[in-house]
């Protein structure tokens, strides 16, 4: 394992420095990472994309410099670049952000159930579409509601899906899913190139063409935020 993790309390300092900027480590696809980079959107953070050179390459060099040999993993880095602090695993990355950028309600009360409703998995799905008692307290987009938003997504891709979002069954969820939709920051984000690059599985065919912003897993725990990307080849 290449990643190096500095000591705890200058470790600390750099996570909570509100002059940190970010790299997200992750593939070119939506999914489960658009939790994550919403909440970048709604904090207005500085951050770079990062793509793996090559993650199902034989020699691993991909996998291996990552702390845990998994993505997404967000990169945390001081402002005069001297330490950078990975955060491994989706579920440690929401949380870190949600709570930096004020997305974990206002009180304890608050947390402890936007945190139990993130937290579910096998019945997440059925949580939400039985209670969003929470979203009617709060204006703030949170991250309960960023993590329904994309299953709502993902939801909506298949009929059978389509066919449970409706006004008759779940209209909470549906004006929960235009909240989203409607919000600045989020509209924002949608309009970028990198986010028209991405694509909304593994399965679809990549970009033709990737925006210049975008960096490599430089495999050395990206300390400096990555490589430059090279251009993308065109098919003949």
């Amino acid at each position: 394992m290449v990643a190096t993790f500095p000591r705890s309390s200058t470790a600390s300092k750099v996570l909570d420095s509100p002059t940190s900027t970010f790299s997200l480590l992750y593939f070119d696809t939506q999914g489960i990472c658009n939790p994550i980079r919403n909440l970048l959107a709604l904090g207005d953070a500085k951050w770079t994309q990062l793509y793996p050179q090559d993650w199902e390459n034989a020699d691993l060099k991909d996998k291996a410099s990552t702390p845990f040999e998994v993505i997404p993993v967000l990169y945390v880095h001081s402002e005069d670049g001297s330490e950078t602090v990975p955060i491994a695993e989706s579920r440690a990355i929401e949380e870190y952000l949600a709570s930096r950028f004020n997305r974990l309600g206002s009180n304890t009360y608050e947390r402890t159930q936007i945190l139990a409703f993130t937290a579910s998995t096998s019945s997440l799905i059925d949580n939400f579409l039985g209670s969003v008692m929470h979203l009617q307290a709060s204006p703030e987009i949170t991250l309960a509601d960023l993590k329904a938003g994309m299953l709502m997504d993902i939801l909506l891709r298949f009929p059978q899906g389509a066919a449970l979002l409706i006004p008759e069954t779940a209209p909470s969820l549906l004006k929960l899913k235009a909240k989203i939709d409607a919000d600045p920051k989020i509209k924002a984000w949608r309009a970028t190139d990198l986010y028209k690059s991405q694509r909304a599985s593994r399965a679809a065919p990549a970009a033709a063409s990737r925006p210049d912003t975008i960096r490599l897993n430089d495999r050395l725990g990206n300390l400096s935020g990555g490589i430059a990307s090279p251009p993308v080849a065109k098919e003949d």
